[in-house]
């Protein structure tokens, strides 16, 4: 169960709920290959890069603590944050990303209601 005063586990619980609203979106790849993306599924690749942006922008997690979190070097993540930075120019991109966001923050709130009852 989710203590919404740990520090740690909100953050965790924040991740989580990142990657399962990247995919929902990406439906044919497994949470585990969103986490650690094989080298040939390029897809998911974009989808923790996306899942990396929502924690940073939509959550305000530092950099630097989703270093920590994700285990990666500094380089990977800023790298992650720039591309999707960049992909957001495209419409079709942004009002998918719209969804995806919306979905990990409301996947949250359900998770920070199922705590308090």
């Amino acid at each position: 169960m989710l203590n919404p005063y740990d520090e740690h586990q909100r953050l965790e619980v924040m991740l989580a709920c990142c990657f399962k609203a990247v995919q929902l979106h990406f439906s044919h790849i497994a949470v585990r290959d969103i986490i650690w993306p094989p080298r040939d599924l390029f897809d998911a690749a974009l989808a923790r890069q996306i899942a990396i942006y929502i924690l940073h922008v939509e959550f305000e997690v530092p950099r630097r603590r989703i270093v920590k979190m994700q285990a990666r070097q500094r380089t990977s993540i800023s790298f992650a944050i720039r591309k999707i930075d960049e992909r957001l120019g495209c419409p079709v991109f942004a009002k998918a990303y719209s969804r995806m966001a919306a979905k990990a923050k409301d996947i949250f709130m359900q998770q920070l209601r199922k705590a308090a009852a």
